[in-house]
């Protein structure tokens, strides 16, 4: 497998890389490549699923991300290429790193005949435009939440609303992963409307996977309700944390899993500790291996309060798995979970979501009813197999208006996208 190497100032290639029309199927007439800068989470296994089902006679894909990801074993072991871009980092607080990652991705874009580039979050989209419009390539952009949503400063609210609306005039094609956000990004005006789609994530329950031992073993014979997310402020598990002990009054029996990796995680389980909830034996944290799927297989109920998103991915999984979801009533959210299928609670509000887990965990004819209902949404309306076909579709489109111009740039280096002739002049500005 190939892997690409860069220093701040020379890229450095391990091996002669195949043309990219060629590194996936021989006979494929297009390629994509994917790049991502999150390390793991819901944008992850987007990229995942996307990468292991576009590949056709007419496709091939080609993946470029952080150089530690824990989706890039298994797409090395599945035969898919991944080029690692060694200083792609979350944030705009290191410029020195934006710079190098940039020049990086400039010579990939350059040197590889891609028929489009889709780009997956904030730093992947604002490095992976600016290349890909120079180079006159298509530039796809998926937010997966844009960065002036949520629990931010106003500064930054600031900066990168306006960051996205210059990104807008290189976008394609802005992939939107909810409806919430189509709407967004419409009432902002991030891009042209006509450019601007919203496609349903898909998802799949893991037909072969087998819950996890590990959470069965910690369950016993009590029930067992669970969050299966990235251990972010975002995700505001120390609400769940604090409505842990008015369930237990009510349902001492019920045991209840942290499984993830992230950087709040030492935060929580001092926090479960000081509780004794850890003590008591109702509380236990789990380190994330994927697949995710293991792990829902072995819940009776998913929890997942956070405080914004735009479309979970873990939510997703848990109604494809057939497990009712707790949820906060956040956009996104509220396009996943219905009454049936479980149960939506005000954010940040512990009352509200102790009132909603036991409901659900003293009510088995409800769980079981919402456990079927759930499984019926999600064949109805997050097919795998329907998301990639509408988003080659979408690329298709993309490369056709990129034909009359859409994204061509300029060939002075000192026009369009690249009229400042240092990216550091950008990189600089971002930092908060």
């Amino acid at each position: 497998m190939l892997v690409h190497r860069s220093s701040l100032l020379v890229t450095s290639v391990t091996a002669t890389p195949p043309l990219a029309g060629t590194s996936t199927a021989a006979t494929a007439t297009k390629t994509a490549l994917l790049l991502f800068e999150p390390p793991d989470g819901g944008v992850t296994e987007n990229v995942l699923q996307l990468a292991l089902r576009i590949r056709s006679e007419r496709w091939s894909v080609v993946v470029a991300g952080p150089d530690v990801s824990n989706i890039r074993i298994r797409l090395e072991a599945e035969g898919i290429e991944y080029i690692a871009i060694d200083r792609l980092r979350r944030g705009f607080g290191r410029p020195l790193d934006d710079i190098a990652a940039m020049r990086q991705v400039r010579q990939l874009i350059t040197e590889r005949r891609f028929d489009v580039v889709h780009t997956h979050s904030s730093k992947a989209g604002f490095i992976g435009r600016l290349t890909a419009s120079r180079a006159g390539v298509p530039a796809v952009y998926t937010p997966h939440c844009f960065g002036f949503v949520g629990d931010v400063s106003t500064k930054r609210k600031l900066f990168a609303l306006g960051l996205e609306r210059w990104l807008g005039r290189y976008t394609s094609g802005l992939l939107c992963v909810s409806d919430a956000e189509r709407r967004l990004a419409m009432r902002h005006h991030i891009a042209k409307a006509e450019r601007i789609r919203h496609i349903r994530h898909g998802v799949d329950c893991g037909g072969r996977d087998v819950a996890a031992q590990e959470l069965l073993d910690f369950k016993g014979d009590g029930l067992l309700v669970g969050a299966v997310t990235v251990l972010r402020e975002q995700k505001r598990l120390d609400v769940l944390l604090d409505a842990i002990p008015a369930v237990l009054e009510r349902m001492p029996t019920a045991r209840f899993a942290i499984v993830g990796n992230g950087p709040m995680e030492d935060e929580l389980r001092a926090q479960a500790d000081r509780m004794g909830l850890i003590e008591r034996g109702a509380v236990k944290f789990f380190t994330f291996t994927p697949p995710s799927t293991r792990y829902l297989k072995a819940l009776d109920i998913y929890v997942l309060p956070s405080a914004w998103e735009a479309m979970p991915i873990g939510a997703l999984e848990a109604l494809a798995c057939g497990v009712p979801q707790v949820a906060s009533a956040v956009d996104g959210m509220n396009e996943i979970v219905t009454g049936d299928t479980g149960v939506l609670v005000e954010p940040k509000s512990v009352e509200s979501l102790t009132a909603a887990l036991i409901a659900l965990l003293t009510d088995d004819d409800r769980r079981a009813r919402a456990a079927a209902a759930s499984r019926q949404r999600g064949i109805e309306m997050f097919q795998l197999d329907d998301m990639v076909d509408q988003t080659v579709d979408f690329y298709e489109q993309c490369i056709e208006r990129s034909g009359l111009g859409a994204t061509a740039a300029p060939e002075d280096e000192t026009g369009g996208p690249w009229k400042f002739r240092d990216p550091a002049r950008v990189t600089r500005s971002t930092s908060f």
